[in-house]
């Protein structure tokens, strides 16, 4: 065995969305893995369509309003 041939340590962390294991340095560097990352934006997306209004502030809609 060469002086260059020791043990290799790998940091590896669990994806904060699955649990699964990162091994790449850029999973590892942002906590998700790229499948939960697109799952997690596409979730992001659709909450934001979601709010569209403020929901503590009553909204009243006339018949204009809704014709548009």
């Amino acid at each position: 065995m060469s002086v260059n041939e020791g043990p290799v340590v790998k940091l590896v962390v669990h994806c904060r969305r699955c649990g699964g294991w990162l091994l790449s340095a850029g999973s590892v560097a942002e906590g998700i893995g790229p499948t939960c990352a697109v799952h997690e934006r596409a979730e992001q997306h659709a909450a934001a369509a979601l709010t569209l209004f403020d929901p503590s502030e009553p909204v009243e809609l006339t018949l204009f309003d809704t014709a548009a």
